[in-house]
């Protein structure tokens, strides 16, 4: 039986997408009690035996009709709208670690026999993790109180920035510094604190002494009786006197100070003054002067480019040394990733764990980032750059900059050494010397990987103009533009030094561009690689040749900054040398700036991305050459060619096969008869929620997935015609979401008896819910071909009115001039109303929605940005909601779309009556193809049409 365990846990791992496998001959041929056509009871007694704040132990016994056959477990938990999946041995009991403090839980069990056999799920149940210590308080005054003889200390602080549910008790730690340590708890209930100054007076301490104090905060256990401290606060100490708070000596000599220091400081001013008036005169009246000034003065304008005075390691061309080993080809990139994730990412902790261990031997110095001046400009205590790598700052006259210090790395890339700066987010002390940084090192690209604030916390500054004009030192930058995106935002900035000599026929100062990526997810990696590989290759294609390096940060510069340098790199690699070395490369880089790439899983995540980039081998089609890139004589088309590359790109395209757990909500009982066919339902990280009703079960629950659009995450919902029991459902949608546009491409002729009329048919006729009633305003039409509905969503709490427009189109979607004229007519009224999204609707919110959606946002960015990424939006369209695409015939209308919002009519070289006929002929069944117009085309031509 150990034979079959194993061999599951190899083939489960390996293919991520599958829930369920065979677990192979070895496994069949112990086959034990289950039967192919039988599925076993639930688990019995899933109960919580334990629970902390960051696990939770489970036990249960096995289903009543007993453990024949059983080979493992599954384990299904989540949080908010996070599912997660352990395989487990035939054991019945676990620990589920690394949990969320005080955060609710959902766990269930399924057993898994040989030969796709599994169980019912076991009964749910629904546990919170106990709360965690509160963060450390920070100790704002610590002083003697006057009138106690020494004996007294006041002590101030402020409430931790993170604690879970509620900080309840603060413990004063108080111990003197004497041999003899006397330390005693303070218990101090959060109740008899002002709540505005957290203060308290710790008396009958001995005078004559040194104390040390620290807090720790302190929150009640959620689930029992005890308390749960958190970490000490910074230690203060204070020295206690009898005469420490009435010591007239004290007091005069301090007022003799500061009577000395206001006269120094006023007779400062006075020389300072003489001083500035004596320049002056003396620069009017000496023009050697004034040459010689400006040449110091004007310094910055040119400075020493970067490969002249940057010492780099000696194996900085890490491409000409690398282990043969760890050289992956393209082809066999597949089965080396694939190798990786066998036995739950097994190969990755390995390879991951020996990065980790020859960085920690790394002695590299970092003296400068430990002198007193720089501390604080590093924003996290433990990432700090090497001095041997680290980016100098030429020291001038800025105010405040006496120091060549800034927390940043030159770090290599593929064929170029120094070709990115690894940085962390600026600190607002430290947003001078970043735009210094970019002036000095010539650089065009910057490229941000974090938000500002990312749940509750502050990871980086605000460190450009949100418009207008800001001044840095002496750096003046300018928002030119700022162009959101749905996954990224660009800003470009015109930047020039204020005190550089403009040169004749030379613009002043430069261009740089920010490439804001806005949806990496704080502790984690991106949902789907496509996104962050199209963000890579932009961001990094719009560095000039002869400019500096691509600065990179995120919050501390090595996570997420890591990741983006490996990935742009590898891509390089791939593209020269059709080979990958991630292992030696990032053993490489971290010699240049430490913890690069953090985690383990976005080591992983490296991995699946370039493999996702070498499956897909698309690539954008500029507009000026989509004519003749689509529009191939026919009589020179490679059209076997095109129909195998074009097959197998649809596979890429189409090659995501949810597992169960994705399909959760949409497959739970009594959320079946609200779909109309369960080929299409939501997967749960793109489902649309509704309010839930209390005590109502599945009252969130709608046939309705969010999709992606060119400038925001959620510019589409695409959803099934409603069926009678779900149609204040689906007007409940609009109203929670503020949807104010409703295309509609339903067919209603088709059969009138389940595709009603979900809207209110008259003035006098209104649709009532419990919070909202649904009135009709006016019917009008657009030529013959399309009808509008105007209606309004009314509060019954409050006079809150939500207008809401239905267009709908007489004509199929296949129709593709008067599917264009349909995207202008929605584009044109929903300018209107851009808060809320478009609400597209067909029969099953399948395939005709999705091409709705997809060309609408190609239209976008073929408008915004000159290229198109079709399989980039139609691979993400399918993951958000699984089978839309339905054949490769639905697909390829999409480019016949294309064809004609670019412009050109000869897109019809491939009619759709030809499908049949192409797929044969890449199946090596026809040695030509006849076409409708009689010209038969050999399949040995050499000019094809490349889709991409």
């Amino acid at each position: 039986m150990w034979i079959a365990t194993w061999c599951l846990g190899f083939v489960l791992f390996s293919c991520p997408n599958c829930l369920y496998v065979c677990v192979g001959r070895a496994a069949a041929q112990n086959k034990s009690n289950c039967d192919s056509q039988v599925t076993k009871s639930k688990p019995q007694n899933l109960t919580v035996s334990n629970v902390t704040s960051r696990s939770i132990t489970i036990t249960w016994l096995a289903p009543i009709d007993g453990e024949d056959g059983i080979t493992n477990y599954n384990l299904f938990y989540s949080h908010d709208n996070n599912t997660f999946v352990k395989l487990l041995a035939n054991t019945y009991i676990f620990t589920i670690a690394n949990l969320i403090p005080y955060t609710e839980y959902q766990v269930h069990i399924v057993a898994k026999c040989e030969q796709y056999i599994k169980s019912e799920s076991s009964d749910t149940i629904i546990q919170y993790t106990d709360v965690d210590g509160p963060g450390p308080p920070i100790i704002t005054n610590a002083t003697c109180v006057p009138g106690t003889n020494g004996t007294s200390i006041f002590l101030q602080w402020t409430t931790p920035q993170l604690f879970y549910r509620s900080v309840d008790e603060y413990i004063i730690y108080v111990s003197d510094t004497s041999d003899i340590v006397k330390n005693f708890n303070i218990s101090l209930p959060k109740d008899s604190i002002n709540s505005n100054h957290n203060q308290y007076i710790v008396q009958n301490l001995t005078d004559n002494t040194m104390y040390e104090l620290k807090i720790n905060g302190a929150t009640n256990s959620f689930l029992g009786n005890h308390l749960i401290e958190g970490e000490a606060s910074e230690p203060r100490s204070v020295y206690l006197h009898k005469d420490c708070d009435n010591d007239n000596t004290s007091k005069n000599n301090h007022n003799l100070i500061e009577n000395t220091k206001s006269l120094l400081i006023g007779l400062c001013c006075v020389l300072g003054l003489l001083f500035i008036v004596a320049v002056v005169l003396f620069w009017q009246c000496h023009p050697v002067c004034r040459v010689y000034f400006h040449a110091a003065y004007y310094y910055l304008e040119d400075p020493p480019f970067v490969s002249h005075t940057v010492p780099t390691l000696p194996n900085s061309d890490w491409w000409k040394h690398k282990q043969e080993s760890h050289v992956v080809t393209v082809d066999g990139f597949a089965k080396h990733v694939a190798n990786l994730h066998v036995d739950g990412d097994i190969g990755f902790s390995k390879e991951y764990e020996i990065i980790q261990e020859e960085s920690m031997n790394f002695d590299f110095s970092t003296e400068s980032s430990q002198l007193p001046e720089n501390k604080s400009k590093n924003r996290y205590l433990n990432i700090v750059p090497y001095d041997h790598s680290r980016v100098k700052l030429h020291i001038n006259n800025i105010p405040g900059s006496h120091s060549d210090y800034i927390n940043a790395n030159y770090i290599d890339g593929f064929e170029k050494a120094n070709a990115y700066i690894g940085t962390q987010g600026p600190l607002p002390s430290t947003i001078i010397d970043f735009w210094q940084m970019m002036w000095e090192q010539h650089v065009y690209v910057i490229v941000m990987i974090t938000n500002l604030v990312e749940r509750g916390r502050r990871k980086c500054d605000l460190y450009w103009p949100n418009e207008g004009i800001e001044t840095y030192g002496f750096i003046q930058v300018k928002l030119l533009k700022e162009e959101l995106m749905a996954m990224y935002t660009v800003r470009t900035f015109q930047v020039h030094h204020t005190r550089a000599k403009k040169k004749k026929n030379v613009p002043l100062g430069r261009t740089i561009y920010q490439y804001h990526y806005t949806n990496w997810p704080d502790h984690g990696t991106p949902d789907h690689p496509l996104p962050i590989l199209s963000f890579v290759n932009k961001s990094a294609g719009a560095n000039p040749a002869d400019a500096g390096p691509i600065v990179v940060h995120c919050s501390a510069g090595v996570g997420r900054t890591g990741t983006y340098i490996v990935l742009d790199t590898m891509l390089k690699q791939i593209k020269s040398e059709k080979e990958v070395n991630i292992f030696d490369f990032l053993k490489h880089i971290r010699q240049q700036r430490n913890f690069l790439v953090q985690t383990e899983e976005q080591y992983i995540f490296i991995h699946d991305a370039l493999l996702e980039a070498i499956n897909c081998m698309y690539s954008s089609i500029n507009r000026k050459t989509l004519t003749s890139y689509l529009q191939t004589d026919i009589a020179d088309c490679k059209i076997a060619s095109f129909a195998s590359d074009f097959e197998k790109h649809y596979k890429m395209i189409t090659s995501f096969v949810p597992p169960d757990y994705f399909l959760v909500s949409a497959n739970k009982p009594f959320n079946r008869n609200k779909n109309r066919s369960q080929e299409f339902v939501p997967v749960e990280n793109s489902r649309v929620h509704l309010t839930p009703k209390p005590g109502i079960e599945g009252s969130d629950y709608i046939n309705a997935s969010w999709i992606i659009g060119f400038k925001r995450l959620g510019e589409f919902i695409v959803t099934q015609h409603p069926l009678e029991n779900t149609v204040l459902d689906f007007w409940q949608m609009l109203w929670d979401h503020n949807a104010q546009t409703v295309v509609i491409l339903t067919d209603m002729s088709e059969d009138t008896d389940s595709l009603i009329k979900f809207w209110p048919v008259d003035s006098d006729t209104t649709l009532d819910s419990d919070n909202f009633k649904v009135k009709s305003v006016q019917e009008d039409k657009i030529g013959d071909d399309y009808e509008t509905r105007d209606l309004i969503i009314q509060s019954v709490q409050d006079d809150f009115m939500l207008p809401v427009r239905l267009i709908h189109s007489k004509y199929s979607v296949r129709e593709l001039s008067s599917l264009i004229k349909l995207l202008e007519i929605v584009q044109m009224w929903h300018l209107e109303y851009q808060n809320g999204p478009i609400v597209v609707v067909d029969k099953f919110g399948g395939t005709e929605a999705a091409i709705f959606c997809c060309l609408t946002t190609i239209g976008k960015q073929l408008q915004h940005e000159n290229v198109v990424d079709i399989s980039l939006y139609a691979k993400l369209y399918h993951n958000q909601r699984p089978g839309i695409w339905k054949d490769i015939e639905n697909y390829l209308l999409l480019y016949r779309a294309l064809e004609l919002m670019s412009g050109g009519s000869c897109f019809n070289v491939l009619p759709s009556t030809s499908i049949t006929s192409i797929n044969n002929v890449a199946n090596g069944s026809h040695s030509s193809l006849t076409l409708p117009n009689g010209n038969a085309l050999s399949p040995n031509k050499q000019n094809g049409v490349l889709i991409s």
